[in-house]
């Protein structure tokens, strides 16, 4: 008996000014895959402007046939959306909030059959991270986000000296032991590097 296929999600999660959006916009425009990015809201996800090809009430067509879907509260409903879309998305990235635990995101997806989760990146800002991280009203969310990554980007690394460089990342090792660790600048990592990686 075949299996059906499965449609994988990846969650891109992080704190507030992070690098989410920039991370994303280089996918739609670098990988070369159909992408079905979903996010709570379309102005918490500012696609560029000449990616956008047409736009509707909880719909956005992008370039390269990919979609941007506003889920509102209702995620399952838009997931169950995403994987009737004709072609098929290869791959949906689902953005959280700069709030949201992102493994809280990840566990809804067991009650949608057909999808898996593929992994739970979280974006990090190399400048602020372990002052957001120390801050006695951020500090729990940070905590919980970072322990929920498969991936951790560690973004804006041209924005801090080498040695503080260093020192945020050894933190990291620290804070988030065996979490692959990903520097860039400007969210520029390849796709390969993120959908499909980690390992099932």
């Amino acid at each position: 008996m075949p299996m059906t296929p499965t449609l994988p999600v990846t969650i891109i999660g992080g704190y507030l000014g992070a690098g989410k959006t920039t991370l994303v916009n280089h996918l739609l425009r670098t990988s070369g895959l159909r992408l079905a990015v979903m996010v709570n809201e379309f102005g918490a996800l500012p696609i560029d402007r000449d990616l956008i090809e047409a736009e509707g009430d909880s719909l956005i067509s992008i370039a390269g046939g990919c979609v941007c879907c506003e889920y509102g509260d209702d995620l399952v409903g838009a997931l169950m959306q995403v994987q009737e879309m004709t072609p098929p998305p290869d791959h949906v990235l689902l953005e959280s909030s700069g709030v949201a635990i992102p493994g809280s995101i990840l566990a809804s997806l067991m009650f949608v059959d057909g999808m898996r989760g593929d992994g739970v990146v979280v974006m990090a800002d190399a400048a602020e991270v372990r002052t957001t991280a120390a801050s006695r009203y951020l500090a729990d969310t940070i905590q919980r986000q970072l322990a929920d990554a498969d991936i951790l980007v560690l973004n804006k690394t041209d924005l801090v000296p080498v040695a503080e460089l260093e020192a945020v990342t050894a933190w990291l090792r620290e804070a988030v032991p065996g979490t692959r660790i990903i520097p860039c600048t400007q969210g520029r990592v390849p796709h390969e590097a993120l959908l499909g990686s980690v390992p099932l």
